[in-house]
């Protein structure tokens, strides 16, 4: 913004986020395990809409953080090009050290850890980080409120939906969230009180072509994709005169 500045040129800026997803007490737990699984660690964290905040209904927490503890362990760490590998490494050298070291303000701030770093092996070759899993993350940590960009996933419970949407709305970014419900009418109403760019309801994420993607707040100015993304492009230009 500020090169764009001297030229009075228009920007639009894609950023990222720190979004969350919602798993509702009447939702599948298995279900939503992959969900909550391919919403962070895919590309090991590395997107700008990795859901990396969970809110779960209290009533589900434990058996939640049980199955995706399982899938965690499960996660095979290699090279992006083997097929067997399930998750591969940082970007580059720099990327691990930042993400190492809000993994040391974990330590620091004594997060309780469903899973964390210490028991995995990491591939000799490669800027490796392991998949790491906080419950009942405070809303201060900087971990709940910061981008990671890594494979860090924090959890907090809820007993209410109207908690639910305050804790999902609490936050300096607004690009994505998923919510998973049972009810599927119930998802989309939730997903409209939520304040984000993209919302997806029993489902992975999807980004379509027809669909506008940007997001509110820090997560950026403008839309790419669809009419709104074209939109971008255009000046509206009128013509006056008397009748």
């Amino acid at each position: 913004m500020r090169a764009a500045a001297e030229g009075s040129r228009g920007v639009s800026l894609e950023l990222g986020g720190k979004s969350p997803i919602l798993v509702l007490e009447d939702a599948d737990i298995e279900q939503a395990a992959d969900w909550v699984m391919a919403g962070i660690y895919f590309n090991s964290g590395q997107i700008c809409s990795a859901t990396s905040r969970l809110l779960v209904h209290e009533s589900l927490a434990e058996s939640l953080h049980t199955a995706l503890a399982r899938r965690i362990d499960a996660i095979r760490l290699g090279d992006p090009l083997d097929g067997d590998t399930d998750m591969g490494p940082m970007s580059s050298a720099r990327q691990r050290e930042i993400v190492e070291s809000y993994l040391a303000m974990a330590t620091e701030e004594g997060l309780i850890a469903v899973r964390d770093a210490s028991h995995r092996q990491l591939p000799e070759l490669g800027e490796f980080v392991a998949p790491v899993l906080y419950r009942d993350v405070p809303t201060d940590s900087r971990l709940w409120r910061e981008e990671i960009f890594g494979p860090v996933l924090c959890s907090r419970n809820f007993s209410s939906e109207a908690e639910a949407i305050a804790l999902a709305n609490d936050s300096d970014f607004g690009l994505a969230a998923t919510v998973i419900s049972g009810d599927p009418q119930r998802a989309k109403r939730i997903g409209r009180a939520l304040k984000a760019g993209s919302i997806w309801f029993n489902t992975e994420q999807l980004v379509l072509p027809q669909t506008g993607w940007g997001g509110f707040r820090k997560s950026g100015i403008g839309r790419e994709l669809g009419p709104w993304g074209l939109s971008a492009y255009l000046e509206v230009k009128h013509i006056v005169g008397p009748r």
